[in-house]
């Protein structure tokens, strides 16, 4: 079975107020319509056809970066703690843990394509652990892979989508 992973980092969040969980910024808004077009212009129905599952930290603003996407499809956002970035008093090892464990669920998933939203400091490990080659994700950012048979190959990385959707 082929199956893609797609990670996004966050689109620009709201920072008036930094101490709560805010949603993303005008910018930030900007970054998901881009992914969902490039999500629309990625993948036709027949693609979609082995299902597909929207994946996010439940911070506000990465559930909104795949929303309008996932809305698209008639889908749910799956709020997932596994993809939540680091916690104040957690340690760095736990942090590990948890995405090698999202990626062991995702591997044994039968869903054709997921889609997950998540953190500066989890996505980088995420990519590591699939990819062996460090990224450093900008914010709107789509980090894609596809495992044939078990075998991951990276079949796009967009740090930014201003070249294919200028302003």
């Amino acid at each position: 079975m082929v199956k893609t992973l797609i990670l996004i980092r966050h689109g620009h969040r709201d920072n008036s107020v930094r101490t709560i969980d805010n949603g993303l910024s005008d910018k930030g808004r900007e970054h998901a319509k881009s992914i969902k077009r490039f999500f629309n212009a990625r993948f036709q129905e027949p693609e979609l056809k082995s299902g597909v599952w929207f994946a996010s930290s439940p911070k506000i603003r990465c559930v909104e970066t795949i929303l309008p996407t996932a809305k698209a499809l008639n889908r749910e956002v799956d709020a997932h703690p596994l993809l939540d970035e680091q916690m104040g008093k957690e340690p760095p090892g736990r942090l590990e843990e948890r995405v090698q464990a999202f990626l062991k669920e995702w591997n044994k998933s039968d869903v054709g394509v997921t889609v997950a939203s998540s953190h500066g400091d989890w996505l980088p490990l995420a990519m590591f652990h699939l990819t062996g080659l460090h990224f450093d994700p900008k914010k709107g950012s789509w980090f894609e892979v596809e495992s044939v048979s078990g075998r991951i190959a990276l079949k796009w990385y967009v740090p930014t989508f201003k070249h294919f959707f200028p302003a």
